[in-house]
C-alpha cells in the first residue's frame, strides 16, 4: 500500500505537467452570414467600390489590387471600415495604378 501515494502524486504531477483538457465550446450555428447580392467594380478614380444588398448580419469592405509603377508587383488595398450598408470604396495609394476590383466578407 505504500505505492498509492506515489502514483497518485506521479497523475497529479503529469496532469500539471501535461495540462487538464479543456472543454470546446462554440457560437450557435446560424447565428450570421455572409452577405449575398454583392457587386464590385472600379470607381474610376483609380480604386474600386463595393455593396451587398443583403447584410444577413455579415460585413463587406472594397478590396483593390494596384500595379506599382516602379515594378514592384501587386499591391492589395482593403477597405479600412467594414460595411453593412452602402458603398465601400478604397483607393489604390500614390505611384500605383488601379488594376482589378474586389469584395471581402466576414460573417459578423
Amino acid at each position: 500500500m505504500k505505492k498509492l501515494p506515489v502514483l497518485v502524486m506521479g497523475g497529479a504531477l503529469a496532469a500539471f505537467t501535461l495540462g487538464f483538457q479543456g472543454v470546446a465550446s462554440a457560437a450557435p450555428a446560424g447565428a450570421t452570414a455572409h452577405p449575398s447580392g454583392c457587386t464590385y467594380q472600379t470607381n474610376f478614380d483609380n480604386g474600386a467600390m463595393a455593396r451587398c444588398k443583403h447584410s444577413n448580419g455579415g460585413h463587406y469592405r472594397a478590396t483593390a489590387n494596384c500595379f506599382r509603377w516602379d515594378g514592384g508587383g501587386i499591391v492589395v488595398i482593403d477597405a479600412v471600415a467594414w460595411r453593412s450598408s452602402g458603398w465601400s470604396n478604397v483607393y489604390c495609394p500614390a505611384m500605383t495604378t488601379f488594376k482589378s476590383a474586389g469584395i471581402v466578407s466576414k460573417p459578423s
